[in-house]
């Protein structure tokens, strides 16, 4: 982790100045009081002053701490809810191309290196592949916002997810009034890209990706 330096000297400076007020009261205490009673005064309210950058320092790591561990339970929260989100929209992309192949990372590969051509022939938004569109946009807009206020994406993965819903934003307006298979194939596409780069772009995102599609897959064999 980088650490700013002017910040911290910034942050430096009230502890400092603290601290050098203890030691110049308590030595000119020790030096200069005109009787025992100033004298205790004055090393009291120095003790004070060197007491103080001590409070807040352990103030501060206990708040840092606190707050990593909430990042981090926060982070692990998104991660798993997003993984759902990415899984689902792979489930509604392969209903709505009619594919039926074992669902695997590698299949899903293939898949995903699709062009609008091969897309628009295949492609068939029924209602109920709406109805899984709409369950995916809403969720994936609900954890942007989520991230908005905790900060837990990389700008990277926000840039990804923030051009996946705006594809299926566009999706949903193409296959509710105008109907052109080719003009959805290609905003189905652009869904596919945006998920290909969020593969590459994290192999740990790819593995958890694989860890969430397997309970899918074991689901649909223990059905057949």
């Amino acid at each position: 982790m980088k650490i700013n330096i002017r910040n911290f000297l910034l942050k430096s400076i009230p502890y400092l100045l603290s601290i050098a007020g203890g030691i110049i009261l308590y030595t000119g205490a020790i030096d200069n009081a005109p009787n025992d009673n100033i004298r205790d005064l004055v090393i009291n309210v120095s003790a004070s002053l060197l007491s103080i950058p001590l409070v807040f320092l352990l103030y501060d790591y206990t708040n840092s701490r606190v707050a990593n561990q909430m990042k981090k339970s926060v982070a692990h929260s998104m991660s798993d809810k997003l993984n759902s989100v990415l899984v689902n929209t792979i489930l509604m992309l392969r209903d709505a191309m009619g594919v039926h192949n074992k669902l695997s990372l590698e299949n899903l590969n293939r898949m995903l290196v699709w062009r609008a051509p091969e897309i628009s022939r295949r492609l068939n938004i029924t209602p109920r592949v709406m109805d899984m569109l709409h369950a995916c946009h809403n969720d994936l807009d609900t954890l942007l916002f989520r991230n908005s206020q905790t900060n837990v994406l990389s700008p990277d993965q926000t840039q990804i997810l923030s051009s996946m819903a705006r594809d299926m934003a566009h999706l949903i307006n193409e296959s509710k009034f105008h109907k052109n298979r080719h003009v959805s194939g290609k905003y189905v596409e652009n869904i596919m890209g945006r998920i290909l780069d969020w593969l590459d772009a994290d192999s740990v995102a790819a593995l958890n990706l694989a860890n969430h599609l397997r309970p899918v897959v074991d689901g649909k064999n223990n059905k057949k």
